[in-house]
């Protein structure tokens, strides 16, 4: 499969280049023949755009093609604006923008983000859901081939199967353009970092029912982190080809790698050994050494089919393979090292080698009927996907010195790691579902939306420590929602939604006690301002997790024939919060975005579920243009005070972080038509702060201030 996809990538970039010199010879009158009848033929497909959206709608809750106040759930989209203007290169720069995430760097290379008290497991491309690992990392994906982010908050089960009621993160490739173009662009930033970037869209026809784009980016560069280095690169291209007036075919691939260097598995203890604080550690310490690496290849495919039927309803088929490497060679260090000499740190070295195979299928059909007289919309779909991971880890009985925290020097000499696996583990997880939603519209003003999906989940995980080997059958995930249009720009709304998630526990007569249910009730005000250029919105929510696995308090001993104890499901954790949002251009010369998140998650006896998640996150960015050549910006994202897991240190001691505020600026100057000049400051207060200090018990301090310069020229 990578094959096809390279030579997939070649044919369209080539295609392009040679239909760049061809289109460009023709005389103007046949250019703009195709320009008109391209535009028709944009019109035509116009309604059937279901895996994309306008800033205003969004089809990630639901399937159906409603705007943003027509949803009654919370849903936000980035778009380009914000992603170009503020440089935010990879999905979790994205997410530090994102309304109600909490994005945490847990190590040099790995992500977390965190939604109403629960982990984000459910991510998509173009509305195809694909499960999220951190070890292969989607959350380092190069933006440059997205379009733009949305995020629908709680409970997503309708349209994504089994997950965490926190969020699902769709993101949305670019398509080719209408018209012929592009850009070319170079920066340079701190620690030697530099990136290059490329984008192209063209007609590859002469009736321009062919056309085609493709994206790129390379950086490398070193790290504030000592030894850590970084060489990342990413190539896309998409295809369409517009069949007839009425049917459509995409075909698109990707490829990249990540290679970098002075890779930390873990991250810095939080504690000396004395139980006081390790925070005025600086913000370069690392416990990585120059061979610790952690490479990762991805490649994908995906092929989209759409058709429009005069009657409004269209359907549309989307098959999604993808398949990931990593390699790793690492070191994770524990303990606490002593106040004084910096020493007492313990290591376990690991080479694993990991591969993952995803392949997802979904049919879906969508469009208005009538009923008592009245129109209404109606979605029903059906998908399936299947991941397989296989990795094998190997280790070493090498002696390793371990060199002092304060002076590490280049760390841990190079190690020998066995030729024979210490053990591997295979993993196997099959979902599919059928579902179904309608927008009911029972007055003017009042509209019901309606829907469930049923599930067939099986998971099967060859393992040393936790094998398994179940089946969930006939899941039902319901969505209710009403919506009342108050005024023409301002709506109410209600809406109770599901999600599940798998779990392998029996109970005492050795049968499974089912998933885990997840549940998201909701409240809340959406309005659109400013002739819909403003949207804004105001919600309360609360957050349930029902039927969790514990061991059973009445039954002690084993099922027979296993090592594994009888399990009850209870109640589990509860959260409970609002958010307000505000998103748009008040003015021709001002775009806006801001978020105001507050967030409480008690688990089943009354304690803080998540101390380490912020219970208040602001985010607040602001675009301005100045003049027609000067546009400036300001971001700034503030939360509250944290602490980790209680009773951590070596004494019991349980670590606290302030609240704190991050901000970042940006300045874009245009020197010409086609030339433009940017410089962006990130962490400008040169803000001390840890971006996560929950994973391993452990902390990693964020960025601290940094600069890019960049020149592009666009045709």
């Amino acid at each position: 499969m990578k094959a096809f996809a390279r030579n997939l990538i070649a044919t369209a970039v080539a295609s392009v280049l040679l239909s760049s010199a061809a289109v460009a010879a023709q005389n103007e009158g046949s250019a703009e023949e195709n320009k008109e009848q391209a535009g028709t033929q944009e019109k035509i497909f116009e309604h059937i755009k279901v895996t994309g959206s306008s800033l205003d709608q969004a089809t990630t809750a639901t399937g159906l093609p409603l705007t943003l106040r027509q949803t009654p759930q919370s849903i936000s989209i980035i778009d380009r604006t914000f992603i170009d203007s503020f440089s935010l290169d990879t999905v979790a720069d994205v997410m530090q923008f994102a309304p109600g995430i909490q994005a945490q760097q847990a190590e040099t290379d790995r992500f977390f983000f965190r939604a109403r008290g629960r982990n984000v497991t459910n991510f998509q491309f173009d509305g195809v859901p694909i499960a999220y690992n951190s070890f292969f990392s989607e959350a380092l994906a190069d933006s440059v081939i997205f379009e733009r982010v949305e995020i629908v908050r709680g409970a997503t089960g309708l349209l994504t199967g089994a997950g965490e009621p926190s969020a699902a993160i769709n993101l949305i490739r670019k398509r080719p353009k209408a018209e012929d173009g592009g850009y070319a662009s170079v920066g340079l930033g701190s620690w030697s970092n530099y990136r290059v970037e490329a984008d192209h869209s063209q007609t590859l026809s002469e009736d321009g029912n062919v056309k085609g784009r493709v994206a790129l980016a390379y950086e490398e560069g070193d790290s504030y982190v000592n030894l850590s280095e970084k060489e990342n690169a990413q190539i896309y291209a998409v295809v369409t080809a517009d069949l007839t007036t009425q049917t459509r075919l995409t075909m698109g691939a990707d490829y990249s790698e990540r290679n970098p260097k002075g890779s930390m598995w873990g991250a810095l203890p939080l504690f000396y050994d004395d139980g006081t604080q390790a925070d005025d550690l600086p913000v370069s310490t690392t416990t990585a050494s120059p061979w610790n690496r952690w490479d990762r290849e991805s490649t994908s495919v995906f092929v989209q089919l759409e058709h429009a039927f005069d009657n409004g309803w269209d359907i549309q088929l989307d098959v999604e393979r993808r398949e990931d490497d990593m390699d790793g060679y690492l070191l994770y260090f524990s303990g606490f090292p002593n106040k004084d000499t910096g020493q007492g740190l313990g290591t376990s070295p690991n080479h694993y080698v990991a591969e993952r195979e995803q392949t997802s299928y979904r049919f879906l059909a969508s469009g208005p009927f009538e009923l008592f007289g009245r129109e209404h919309q109606l979605t029903a779909g059906a998908l399936s996907s299947e991941q397989n991971v296989d990795s094998v880890s190997y280790s070493s009985a090498d002696a390793i010195d371990v060199p002092s925290l304060f002076d590490w020097g280049n760390g841990v000499d190079p190690i020998n790691f066995s030729d024979t696996p210490a053990y591997g583990t295979y993993e196997s997880y099959k979902q599919k579902g059928i579902y179904a939603a309608a927008q009911l519209s029972l007055t003017d003003d009042l509209t019901a939306i309606l829907g469930n999906r049923i599930t067939t989940y099986d998971t099967f995980v060859q393992s040393p420590w936790s094998p398994s080997d179940y089946k969930n059958s006939g899941v039902n995930t319901p969505y209710f929602g009403l919506v009342y249009d108050l005024t023409d720009a301002v709506s109410t709304y209600a809406s109770y939604t599901e999600i599940f998630k798998p779990q392998s526990a029996r109970n005492a007569d050795n049968e499974l006690i089912g998933p885990v249910e997840g549940s998201n009730a909701e409240l809340g005000v959406k309005g659109d301002f400013f002739n819909e250029a403003l949207t804004a919105s105001v919600a309360v929510f609360k957050v349930k997790e029902d039927n969790l696995a514990i061991n059973d308090p009445d039954n002690a001993d084993f099922l027979p024939g296993t090592t594994i104890q009888p399990s009850i499901g209870v109640d589990g954790a509860e959260s409970e919060g609002y958010e307000l949002e505000l998103n748009g251009k008040p003015t021709d010369s001002l775009n806006i975005f801001f978020s105001y998140t507050h967030n409480e998650s008690e688990d089943r006896d009354g304690s803080d579920y998540a101390p380490y998640l912020p219970e208040d996150m602001v985010k607040a960015s602001v675009l301005y243009t100045a003049t027609d050549a000067l546009k400036v910006g300001v971001n700034a994202n503030w939360q509250s005070k944290i602490s980790s897991n209680p009773n951590i240190g070596p004494n019991g001691e349980t670590f606290t972080q302030d609240s704190y505020t991050v901000v970042n600026a940006m300045a874009n100057y245009k020197l010409s038509q086609n030339w433009d000049l940017s410089f962006n400051v990130n962490n400008l207060f040169d803000k001390k702060y840890y971006s996560s200090i929950d994973f391993y018990n452990q902390g990693f301090f964020g960025a601290p201030r940094n600069v890019e310069l960049s020149v592009k020229y666009a045709w």
